[in-house]
């Protein structure tokens, strides 16, 4: 039996292992297929590895499994997910850093709740990756491309792909209600512009005033549908969301001195793109339970 627990950040989903005090899996990527099945496994966008690690001032490194067992560069909702769990297990205070892949991500607990276990969780992602260079060697974040083979919606600015670890293609479109977003989706992540693949985010402009909960308001920037490569559709993403203030404001969508709220199906989520390039991220994580999973064909 494979002890577990479900998290989600804005209902992107995922299944946690702790590794601290149990060994990881022999095979992560084939059992992130079989728990993340939502009908014969316990469903989720993928699996988490919470482990240990050596690097000083680290607390921890996660590694990320999407739900078809590829292995993922950068997971926003999920590390936001595990700072929730290594704050609340007393692993660390509200101020601490995770290590995946090649950057060190730090977290801020903002709020937690550990009655609900839940927290409100900002992580700061760190800069996006470089592009390309102009003839005076200025950076640039974003790269137009171009898609002409495909039949797009009605585009408000060029398509453009970025990197925030993990590679994003960002469509900022006339309305999300005008995408033929199933089929365009798998189209776009398998394009052979891509040859790794691409996450796929969907980006209707909004700016406008919507309840906040709290009987106040907040600007939302953007709404967003988000195709993620190996799992499909999520309600969220959060490398996704914050590929989404990068491109925005680079294309001057957004304004660059102001938080960019988008808003996902299953959330929303803050992000700043501060005057050093780092990317912050800002949203909630929760857990929603915990249990045990039998791999198909072992009696234990």
């Amino acid at each position: 039996m494979i002890p577990f627990i479900k998290m989600h950040g804005c209902a992107n989903d995922y299944i946690f292992l702790d590794c601290f005090t149990h060994r990881p899996p022999a095979d992560p990527s084939r059992l992130a297929v079989l728990v993340s099945d939502r009908y014969r496994g316990v469903g989720a966008d993928g699996l988490i590895l919470m482990l240990p690690d050596t690097t000083p001032n680290v607390a921890a490194r996660m590694r990320m499994f999407n739900a078809d067992g590829s292995e993922g560069g950068l997971c926003g909702n999920a590390l936001r997910c595990m700072a929730l769990w290594l704050h609340q297990s007393d692993r660390c205070g509200s101020h601490f850093q995770i290590a995946m892949g090649d950057r060190i991500i730090t977290a801020t607990i903002v709020q937690s709740d550990s009655t609900q276990r839940s927290a409100i969780v900002s992580v700061l992602i760190g800069p996006p990756v470089v592009q390309t260079l102009n003839s005076l060697g200025e950076q640039s974040f974003v790269r137009e491309v171009s898609l002409n083979d495909l039949t797009l919606p009605e585009l408000i600015s060029p398509v453009v792909h970025l990197s925030m670890g993990n590679p994003h293609t960002v469509l900022f479109v006339r309305s999300l209600s005008d995408i033929a977003f199933e089929s365009l989706g798998p189209l776009i992540e398998t394009h052979a512009a891509f040859p790794d693949r691409t996450n796929v985010e969907f980006v209707e402009i909004v700016n406008s005033e919507v309840p906040r909960g709290d009987n106040g308001c907040r600007k939302v920037s953007a709404r967003v549908r988000v195709w993620e490569r190996g799992s499909g559709e999520t309600l969220a993403c959060g490398s996704g969301a914050c590929a989404v203030a990068v491109a925005g404001i680079s294309a001057g969508l957004f304004d660059g001195g102001e938080p960019v709220i988008v808003a996902m199906r299953g959330g929303q989520l803050r992000i700043v793109w501060d005057p050093n390039r780092n990317v912050h991220l800002e949203g909630p994580a929760v857990e929603v339970f915990r249990g045990e999973f039998r791999l198909p064909g072992n009696s234990e």
